[in-house]
Formats: structure tokens, sequence, C-alpha cells
């Protein structure tokens, strides 16, 4: 990203926050995620030193139906093709194969085979809603990545920060710079755990988790588990993004090896998920 970044120069301190792609059906024309922009101010973009060229900035928002808890944590806020919104993963030739009956064309003007206009939600990296509680709580929640568009849904999830939780019974209202949110409030409950049923280290940087059952939504994202070596050594590890399979997810050591031969305890950091004892071996 620091590479592309230095591709690109903008004016009033724009920059992109994720990798250009071009959109399907289209040989040189891309959808470039920038920061977000001021209405009614010109910006001048240039490509590695080529002619500059403007564009108008613009305040206009996504529309966003549904917003809704997921976890103790974690909440999300869906949209809908069928009101003419739609994430940019369905529209990019680099996804196109992955996406199946989601993938379709938008013309230069943003609209389909049938003449109808989509709004299009870029990539959500870096992006933030504030959350706030009727309790007075107040809250910076930030987008978790790879999240925007999976199992067939376009329903981006957003964290508070560690070791925060929603508070049962209250309520939250969401608001934000980017998004006009339909419904934008719900009432808290409290959410069980994901629940670890096994742990298998496929080599002494890699583990397999898997969970009792399919949470059916990207749930691992952003999560960490710790292994507690018998031998009183402590390893961690992240989850892989996108690397989910129903149930099972990729975990990837951050921090030194995992030891052959030494019986390993599996424990979820921040209590994203609840292990019995979960035993875990490099043969």
């Amino acid at each position: 990203m620091e590479n592309i970044k230095k591709q690109f120069e903008f004016n009033h301190g724009m920059s992109i926050v994720n990798v250009p792609r071009l959109k399907t059906g289209a040989k040189s024309t891309y959808i470039v995620p920038v920061e977000i922009q001021k209405d009614d101010t010109k910006y001048s973009i240039s490509y590695k030193g080529q002619r500059v060229k403007t564009f108008e900035g613009t305040d206009e928002k996504i529309n966003i139906r549904n917003t809704q808890q997921v976890t103790n944590d974690t909440f999300e806020l869906e949209s809908f093709l069928e009101d003419g919104v739609t994430d940019y993963a369905n529209i990019i030739e680099a996804y196109r194969a992955g996406r199946g009956d989601l993938a379709f064309e938008l013309d230069n003007r943003n609209k389909d085979e049938n003449g109808k206009r989509f709004e299009i939600i870029s990539s959500l990296r870096d992006r933030v809603v504030t959350i706030t509680g009727r309790n007075g709580e107040r809250f910076v929640a930030n987008y978790v990545p790879f999240t925007q568009a999976t199992d067939g849904r376009q329903a981006p999830k957003f964290r508070l920060p560690a070791g925060q939780q929603l508070k049962p019974g209250v309520t939250y209202t969401v608001k934000s710079k980017w998004a006009d949110l339909e419904n934008k409030r719900f009432k808290a409950q409290y959410i069980a755990p994901l629940k670890l049923q096994a742990a298998e280290a496929i080599d002494n940087k890699t583990i397999k988790i898997v969970l009792d059952k399919d949470p059916g939504m990207e749930l691992f994202a952003g999560r960490s588990i710790q292994l507690q070596g018998e031998d009183g050594s402590t390893v961690q590890a992240q989850y892989r993004f996108s690397s989910r399979k129903g149930s099972v997810g990729i975990f990837d050591v951050t921090n030194n090896t995992l030891k052959t031969g030494v019986i390993y305890k599996v424990v979820p950091m921040n209590n994203w998920a609840t292990a019995d004892y979960i035993p875990l071996i490099v043969k």
C-alpha cells in the first residue's frame, strides 16, 4: 500500500486507502478507494507523475438499511442490492470468478443492463463509525477487515476498542460520516461467545481452529488465540483473513514458532470464544 500511495498524487491532503480495482467488463476503468471527500471541493489527481486530472468532491453517502449486533463487541451494517447498493466486490474483475451469481457489470454511469443505478461501496479499509449508548457510553468502532462482502451478504462488521463490550439492555445509536443509516439503533443483548471444539497444528507456524458449529458469517476476522505450552512458553496466533470455511479457520503464529512435542493449551484472547481444555501438539 505504501508504494501504491506514492504513485498517486492528490491535493487537499487526499489519499487512496486501498488497491485500485478494474471494473468488470472494462479495459481501463478502475475503482479507486479514497478517503472521505468534501462536497464542492475540486480535487486533482495524478498517477506516476502523468497529466493532472480533476474531479469534483461529493458528500453523497451510501444508503445502509440495517444495523445489528453480532457479538458482544461487534455489530454490522447491512445493505442490499434491491435498494440499489452494491459492494465493489460484485463489480470488479479481480473478484468476478469468486462472486458467482452476485457478479455483474455496471456502465460508466453505474447502471446495470436494466438501467438501474447503483451506489458503490468501495473498500472500507480504515473506515470507522461512532456508536453511542443511552447510558452515555460513546465508542469509535473500527471496520473489521475482509468482512464487507462475505457469505453472500453486504454486511461489514465494526468492532469496539479491545476490552470494551456492548451492555445488554442498552440501546445504541450508530452514526457515520460515509453512510446514511435507515435503521441506526439496536438494543444490545448478551450473545454467547463462539465455542472452540478442536485445534490442529498444520505446521509449526500454522494452526487449524474448529468451532462446534458454523457461525454462518465471518466472526473469526481480527481474532487471536494464545497457545500456552506445558513447558511454560506462550505463543500467539492471528486469524488469517478470509481463510474460514464453515466452522474452520486458519490461524498464523505471530511470534516465535511452535515447539515439536510440546503440548499447548489453546486460549481465545479477549473472550471472543470459549474453550474447554483444547490441546494442541506439533508432531
